[in-house]
């Protein structure tokens, strides 16, 4: 599976990342809004995991704007964050769901087989 880890903490999309690896799948990374976009219009990712507050930008504009056109426009986006109860009283927009951060082993595995 390719899968795009999105995350302003670099250390936290590279580790995640490297655990994808383990797990038999073909990571990338990105740390900004730009680059986040840029890659999904180039690559026809079938995953991404997409923290929610990126630096200055909202995961949900950065989502639409992935969605608008490229070669992940289609796939699975599911916003990271560490807020619970996201769910209530939030609009996720073009997000497909959410995963509570930190993301641990198991829940990661859990995701990337389903």
């Amino acid at each position: 599976m390719k899968v795009l880890f999105v995350d302003d903490d670099p250390a936290s999309a590279d580790a995640l990342a490297a655990l994808a690896i383990e797990l038999g799948h073909e990571p990338s990374a990105a740390y900004d809004s730009e680059g986040t976009v840029a890659q999904a219009r180039a690559v026809a990712f079938d995953l991404i995991l997409l923290d929610i507050q990126l630096g200055g930008a909202d995961g949900r504009d950065v989502c639409a704007d992935i969605r608008r056109e490229g070669a992940s426009r289609h796939c699975q986006i599911l916003a990271m964050t560490g807020h619970v109860g996201l769910e209530q009283g939030v609009s996720l927009g073009d997000v497909n769901g959410y995963v509570l951060k930190p993301l641990q082993f198991d829940r990661l595995e859990e995701l990337l087989t389903s």
